[in-house]
């Protein structure tokens, strides 16, 4: 059973839970709205799953500004293991890079 944390369906892009709890799907553009629907939904996550390390399939962003960053950013302060962050986009690794956040995280195709 998927658990909808935001609606695949919304205009631009969004965030979901996949069913195996321990891993988001992010797609479209995740940007400052994005963040503002799923921030607090998205902190709960990462608690209940404490010390499991989170996987964010990403191969279906197509942009991502400071809200989607700070999405990711807060799972990296959250997890005592860096997120893996499958499939991301070469404009995603490039903000990760400039931002000097990419060791934070593990990039894997």
């Amino acid at each position: 059973m998927k658990v909808t944390v935001d609606d695949e369906n919304a205009p631009a892009g969004g965030v979901r839970v996949a069913p195996d709890g321990v891993r988001w799907e992010m797609w479209g553009e995740v940007d400052a709205a994005v963040q503002r629907r799923v921030t607090d939904l998205l902190g709960d996550h990462l608690r209940r799953t404490g010390d499991e390390t989170l996987t964010v399939e990403m191969s279906r962003v197509t942009f991502i500004d400071s809200g989607g960053l700070r999405l990711l950013y807060t799972a990296a302060e959250t997890k005592p293991t860096p997120p893996v962050l499958v499939g991301a986009p070469d404009r995603v690794v490039d903000l990760l890079r400039i931002s000097g956040v990419d060791g934070l995280f593990v990039l894997t195709d």
